[in-house]
């Protein structure tokens, strides 16, 4: 067991780091370096976006990563035009590329190293939650080799602050509560700034806590409620310099934010079972409803709570239903009465998945390994300990040898998928998470483009995807950027003359004003100029 458990931590280690390269590097992480580097979209298109030519090392050098033209502070400007992301997660990658050097590698480790804290994180909120090592074990491995973290903890984005400041959260809460002291409700207090910081959803896990503190009513029901507010109350007054930027840019947010209202094509129930079994097993499986991997997820989840409120004390399973059931709710109730896509979008679900994967930690370790919640409390009490403890081992289904057989094949049979699963994606640069849409032909266009001679690239495209594209080109390489309908003039000495994802407006003028002809080098996403007179 000690063995297992130690290969699956050195597992999910290894591949949080394996690789990082090799990825694209999407939108979406383009636009956290935008942000680092201290510019706005508006100011890369103004300064850019001229027709002028500019080579790849310029264009990334000046607006992917820190220099000397802009400070922490421009950095934080940047920020306040995207009020929607929390500001910690920026702060700490411009420094740690300050420290460490600039590139793709240096700023995904920073998500790496985060995503390994969630691993202890997640242990002591287990041991908080059942009194047990074992079931913490089995909670920090099933993190360990999840394809979903181990995704996220390879991304240029905050996921993975904001999983280890949810675990660190809830784990304070409970030490504080069980304590009941002032320097524990001081540590809990700062992670509830911290989890602001990180996410703005935090705010839907402060929620649940305080949902689960009214519910969980003791003797020192008053003084633990009282010691609550105050540590929320100084946690979200340490958080109030972001609010007031988030006010006074909100028009910024709801339009940042205007794209989660719009409904997707889809029934949304298979989206939410596709993305509750990627915290499992991924094979960049799909919504069809004739998947097996959807229902089988979503029965492990369901039985797993139903298992956790069956053998668990109050205090343990409201805890892991408030966690999953507040957030799910914020999302999943605007979209079914408003419309909208807030649900389908797995990154958002995150304590969600917490809740799912800690309960289903319990059931692995109970129905395998014998763990009771209580054994810890009831041994040493003599006889009536160990008749509990028998008890509650014939209640748990343990009593057989064949229970145990059974749940130790469905806990392999979750190993097994968690590792194959970060086999796979490992090695393939476009996965679900870097938006097929935006990013599925970058591979073969950076390599058609960089094995030619002297090549120029012409866009009209917007700037992350032709940033996202930057990475992986030579440095070398130069382009011309311009915005519709500008027709940029082409230098000379370029013996290949591409167009990235061109509109129809940039095709047809290039081809007019050159008396040429654009021909297909790669799909619809790349063509090359060639000259008819």
């Amino acid at each position: 067991m000690r063995n297992l458990i130690a290969i699956l931590l050195v597992l999910g280690i290894f591949f949080r780091f394996y690789n990082l390269e090799r990825k694209v590097y999407w939108y979406d992480e383009t636009m956290t370096s935008l942000r680092i580097s201290g510019y706005t979209q508006t100011e890369l298109v103004q300064q850019v976006f001229d027709g002028g030519p500019i080579s790849v090392e310029q264009l990334l050098g000046q607006y992917q990563y820190p220099n000397r033209t802009k400070n922490l502070t421009d950095t934080l400007n940047a920020l306040a035009g995207n009020p929607e992301h929390s500001p910690l997660y920026y702060w700490m990658a411009r420094f740690w590329l300050q420290i460490f050097g600039n590139s793709i590698v240096t700023i995904r480790a920073l998500s790496a190293v985060i995503s390994l804290l969630a691993i202890p994180c997640v242990y002591w909120l287990c041991r908080e939650l059942f009194n047990s090592s074992v079931t913490a074990w089995v909670g920090a491995a099933i993190i360990s080799i999840s394809p979903f973290h181990v995704l996220y903890g390879q991304e240029a984005r905050e996921y993975s602050l904001w999983t280890v400041t949810i675990l660190f959260s809830c784990a304070a809460l409970l030490r504080a509560k069980r304590l009941n002291n002032w320097s524990s409700w001081v540590i809990y207090g700062l992670s509830v700034a911290l989890g602001l910081y990180a996410h703005p959803f935090s705010g839907f896990v402060l929620l649940g806590h305080g949902i689960y503190i009214l519910l969980t009513a003791t003797r020192r029901w008053g003084k633990q409620l009282g010691a609550f507010l105050l540590s929320s109350i100084v946690g979200f007054l340490l958080f109030v310099p972001w609010m007031v930027i988030v006010i006074a840019n909100f028009s910024k947010f709801l339009d940042n934010t205007a794209s989660v209202t719009v409904s997707r094509s889809g029934f949304l129930p298979l989206f939410w079972g596709l993305n509750l079994s990627r915290i499992f097993l991924d094979f960049n499986q799909g919504t069809s409803p004739f998947s097996p991997l959807h229902y089988l997820a979503a029965l492990l989840a369901i039985y797993a709570l139903y298992h956790l409120y069956r053998h668990t004390p109050l205090e343990t399973w409201l805890f892991i239903i408030t966690l999953i059931g507040v957030t799910g709710t914020a999302i999943i109730a605007p979209d079914l009465i408003l419309g909208g896509r807030r649900s389908s979008i797995t990154r958002y679900a995150i304590p969600c998945y917490l809740g799912i994967q800690i309960a289903v930690a319990y059931l692995i370790s109970s129905k395998c390994l014998g763990v009771n919640c209580f054994r810890d409390r009831e041994i040493g009490r003599g006889g009536e300990g160990e008749t509990r403890i028998k008890r509650d081992k014939q209640i748990l289904g343990l009593s057989t040898t064949g229970n145990y057989q059974r749940w130790q094949y469905v806990a392999i049979v979750l190993i097994i998928s968690g590792v194959l699963s970060c086999l796979v994606s490992s090695q393939i640069p476009v996965w679900w998470h870097k938006s097929y849409a935006k990013s599925r032909y970058n591979p073969q266009i950076v390599r058609l483009v960089n094995q030619t001679e002297q090549p120029l690239l012409i866009s009209d495209e917007i700037p992350g995807r032709i940033l996202s594209l930057c990475h992986w080109l030579k440095p070398n390489v130069q382009l011309q950027l311009v915005v519709e309908p500008n027709i940029p003039e082409i230098a000379d000495g370029f013996k290949n003359v591409f167009l990235y994802r061109p509109s129809e407006t940039l095709k047809q003028g290039i081809e007019e004003k050159y008396n040429s002809k654009l021909e297909p080098a790669y799909k619809s996403w790349l063509w090359k100029l060639e000259k008819t007179g």
